[in-house]
C-alpha cells in the first residue's frame, strides 16, 4: 500500500497537484498590495481628496497659462507701443511673424506682390508707427488685407509693426511700384533708421 502525502490533492495520470504552501512574504505582500488598493481607490474615487493625473495637469497647464499672461502683460506694459522697438528680439520675432503670415502678399523680402511694397518711401495708409499698427491690427478689408488683432497678440503686432520699421528703405530687388503718398524727409537717415 503506498504511503499517504497529504500535500498531494489530487493525481490523474501520473501527474500529481500539490498543495504547497505559499511563502510568508508573498502572502504578506499581496496582502498589502490589496490594502493599498482599498485605500487608494477610497482616497481617489470615492473621497475624491487626491489629485489624479486629469486635474494633476489641468493645474499645471492653468499656472502654466496664467505665468504666460503675467510675462505678456508685463511686457506689453514695459513696451512703448507708439514706438517702434529695436530690441533685436522683437524684430526677430517680428520677421518671423511676417514671414509665416504677411509674405504670401508682400513678399518675403516685403518688396510687394499683391499687397504694396512695404520698404520704400510710398505709404497708402500713413507712415508712422501708430498708422503700421492700425492697418495691422484692423486690415484693409477692400484692399485684400485681413484684420491680424483676433489671430496675434498685440505683443506680436507691436514685433510685426517694429520689423516693418527695421527694413524701411531696404531696397529689395524688382520692387512692386510705389503706390500711396511719398513720406516727407523719406531721404533722411531717421526714414531708414
Amino acid at each position: 500500500m503506498a504511503e499517504y502525502d497529504e500535500t498531494v490533492v489530487s493525481e490523474h495520470d501520473g501527474i500529481k497537484e500539490l498543495d504547497n504552501q505559499l511563502p510568508r512574504w508573498w502572502v504578506i505582500l499581496f496582502q498589502l498590495s490589496i490594502v493599498f488598493a482599498v485605500i487608494y481607490m477610497l482616497w481617489f474615487h470615492v473621497l475624491g481628496l487626491g489629485n489624479d493625473q486629469e486635474s494633476k495637469y489641468a493645474d499645471t497647464e492653468a499656472r502654466a497659462e496664467a505665468a504666460q499672461a503675467a510675462r505678456q502683460s508685463e511686457l506689453i506694459a514695459s513696451m512703448d507701443l507708439n514706438a517702434p522697438s529695436t530690441l533685436p528680439e522683437v524684430v526677430t520675432e517680428g520677421g518671423e511673424i511676417y514671414q509665416a503670415n504677411c509674405s504670401s502678399c508682400h513678399h518675403s523680402t516685403a518688396r510687394g506682390l499683391i499687397g504694396p511694397n512695404l520698404t520704400d518711401a510710398y505709404w497708402i495708409n500713413g507712415s508712422e508707427f501708430e498708422d503700421t499698427m492700425h492697418i495691422i491690427a484692423k486690415g484693409k478689408l477692400e484692399k485684400g488685407m485681413q484684420a491680424w488683432e483676433s489671430s496675434l497678440s498685440l505683443r506680436q503686432r507691436h514685433a510685426v509693426a517694429s520689423y516693418l520699421y527695421s527694413i524701411r528703405g531696404s531696397n529689395p530687388p524688382d520692387p512692386r511700384a510705389p503706390e500711396g503718398e511719398l513720406v516727407e524727409g523719406s531721404d533722411s537717415p531717421e526714414y531708414n533708421m
